[in-house]
């Protein structure tokens, strides 16, 4: 008995983790990222805003809209971006659903994360775009890797091996390559996630660790487990290489405020 449960525990957690993992690890680190780089720029730092705001709040709020009627949800009013943030907020999305649907309910959780998702899918577009060799290279030596039962540390080194050839595609395409940039910029500067967005997903969290609790057992009963617990593996995997990738342009925004730091202080020094 104390086996079993010890196994469903472990299970549990395996899917709980594998699905939501590195999406929640990925909102956390783009938010630390940039309350350091608000933090170091100071006022300045609400210009950078305004202005990657023009791209990375459309797709933050798309992101929550885009789940809306996946999960039964009504949207009454969107707005994707505001020249200036209004109590904090650059755009939002209100909707409304049925409390007594379990599904909706649910669905506050992936409407909260929804930016995140949508930050990656954008970031994928983007690269796929504007470093067509880069990430079509990239593309293929990962689906190469994934075949081979990969590591955490071998999908990190495939994603810093396309960050490090990027520069090269600014020697064959600039302008194209420059617009790029700047979209993963702004997009990794906004999504984010607000405290509604937290709220609205962890309303709804108990709800999914229920759903895990009752599917996880169900595929053990059907000797599904290995199987789905393997693909759930690959997909955490491919979803933590993109994160290698948004974790890069964070850190580059905080190289830019370091960079803003020092040549203040060396101006105060003369």
């Amino acid at each position: 008995m104390h086996n079993w449960i010890l196994s469903y525990l472990s299970d549990l957690a395996a899917w709980v983790l594998l699905t939501l993992g590195v999406i929640l690890l990925c909102g956390l680190t783009v938010e630390l990222c940039a309350a350091a780089f608000s933090r170091l720029i100071g006022r300045g730092s609400g210009a950078v805003f305004d202005l990657t705001a023009v791209i990375g709040t459309p797709v933050h709020e798309l992101g929550h809209a885009m789940m809306c009627p996946l999960f039964a949800h009504r949207i009454e009013c969107v707005k994707l971006w505001s020249p200036r943030a209004r109590n904090g907020m650059y755009g939002f999305v209100e909707h409304r659903y049925n409390r007594r649907n379990l599904w909706a309910r649910l669905g506050n959780l992936f409407i909260g994360i929804g930016p995140i998702l949508s930050g990656l899918g954008v970031t994928v577009l983007a690269l796929w775009l504007c470093f067509p060799a880069q990430w079509n290279a990239h593309l293929s030596a990962s689906v190469s890797l994934l075949g081979t039962s990969p590591t955490p540390t071998d999908l990190f080194r495939q994603s810093l091996s396309l960050l490090a050839s990027l520069p090269s595609a600014f020697r064959a395409d600039w302008p194209r390559s420059l617009v790029g940039l700047l979209v993963i910029l702004s997009v990794c500067l906004h999504i984010r996630l607000s405290w509604q967005d937290i709220k609205g997903s962890a309303s709804a969290f108990w709800l999914y660790l229920a759903l895990c609790a009752i599917l996880s057992p169900l595929a053990r009963l059907l000797g599904l487990q290995s199987a789905i617990l393997h693909a759930l593996r690959l997909w955490s995997l491919q979803l933590l290489s993109l994160f290698v990738l948004i974790l890069a342009f964070s850190l580059l925004w905080l190289a830019l405020a370091l960079l803003v730091c020092l040549f203040r202080a060396v101006k105060r020094a003369f």
